[in-house]
């Protein structure tokens, strides 16, 4: 592959016009292929590109118009070895029986999931419905599916279009995919700033609820349920002018099941903390290896970090999205068993209860319904 070569990602001090110039030699020199190639490149529909430093595990990530549509664009990884290999001089790719072989590997090496034929037949092409017949055509378009293949963020969005729980997939060009912009929710911090009055916290209310009925689709909706193993708040967005909301970052979303073989991969441990994979947690036994399954879910480190917010030694330092003047000492103390379900020392590592999660929820809708009664969020 000659994209090490000739693709150099745009950092954030160039202007916009360069990050066109180089999706556009990839383009004209024939390496890049995608359905926003021609929108960037030829008719220039896509304009107004915005540099983005929000996503710390991608090279490149920015913004762009086209016409009412905002998108994100982002990057997938290129050191990888090519789809195509060489024989005697001979440029040889795998053919088409084993190319879908390969991509049904991918997605069950990633997820643990066996996808359907007609899914790896979706998934082997750029454009879902129409299949490249030209040889040359059909081999740049294996080059670009390859590296997005590899890309944790293009494959999810790519697989469940149909979940309304990660952003939607509008497009690629080469190295480079395309998904929906969602409103960001600003990070904790940024509440501080915000009056402590009654229509504010009716606003925190209202975004806990969304936070929660996203939770529930990621237990439910799936063969398994899917971990947020990086989760902050501004990995939530917004879709515009909607009551969606959706997870952004993808890069640390996982199957339970994977998360659970990354935890037993870890050959030995001294504590606890050797075993955690960023937000998803277990526990190191006295053997000094690792628990064979995550302990912790996504309810509570929402509870710990999202809803209570930063603490110290048991003490909260940064007030999170549901401690306000306004908190009823009931919710305070639900927050708090559904964080620390045992009342552990150090990180909590403990799922809360079905009763606990039943009562927060219903704590947490019905004081946003009596709160937001007089106001139109």
């Amino acid at each position: 592959m000659e994209y090490n070569r000739k693709l150099h990602i745009p950092s954030q001090i160039l202007p916009y016009q360069r990050l066109f110039q180089r999706y556009c030699n990839l383009y004209e020199s024939g390496l890049a292929v995608g359905s926003l190639c021609a929108p960037l490149c030829v008719t220039k529909d896509i304009h107004s590109l915005t540099c983005h430093s929000f996503e710390a595990s991608k090279e490149a990530v920015f913004s762009a118009e086209w016409h009412d549509t905002r998108l994100v664009f982002k990057s997938v990884p290129r050191d990888i070895q090519a789809i195509h290999w060489f024989d005697n001089g001979i440029v040889k790719y795998p053919t088409e029986k084993e190319f879908l072989q390969t991509i049904r590997a991918i997605v069950k090496n990633k997820f643990n999931l066996t996808v359907a034929y007609d899914t790896a037949i979706r998934l082997s092409r750029l454009k879902p419905s129409y299949e490249e017949k030209n040889t040359f055509k059909r081999r740049r378009e294996m080059d670009n599916l390859w590296l997005l293949l590899q890309d944790n963020e293009y494959v999810l969005s790519a697989l469940f279009t149909d979940k309304d729980v990660f952003p939607q997939l509008l497009g690629t060009c080469g190295p480079y995919f395309a998904v929906e912009y969602l409103e960001p929710i600003p990070a904790m911090s940024s509440f501080l700033t915000l009056n402590d009055n009654i229509e504010n916290w009716g606003k925190r209310l209202k975004l806990a609820v969304q936070i929660l009925n996203l939770l529930d689709k990621l237990e439910t909706k799936f063969r398994e349920p899917f971990h947020l193993c990086d989760l902050k708040l501004e990995h939530f967005g917004l879709v515009k002018n909607q009551n969606t909301l959706k997870f952004i970052d993808l890069d640390g979303v996982l199957p339970k099941s994977v998360v659970n073989t990354i935890i037993k991969e870890v050959e030995y441990c001294k504590s606890d903390n050797d075993c955690d994979f960023i937000d998803c947690r277990s526990r190191c036994d006295t053997n000094s290896k690792c628990s064979n399954f995550v302990a912790n879910d996504n309810l509570q480190i929402v509870c710990e970090k999202i809803f209570l917010g930063w603490r110290m030694a048991n003490t909260i330092l940064v007030p999170g999205l549901l401690i306000s003047q306004h908190t009823p000492s009931e919710l305070a103390t639900l927050l708090r068993q559904c964080a620390n379900p045992e009342s552990e020392q150090g990180k909590p590592r403990t799922v809360p209860d079905s009763e606990i999660k039943t009562r927060l929820y219903s704590a947490i809708s019905q004081i946003e319904q009596t709160v937001n009664n007089n106001f139109v969020l």
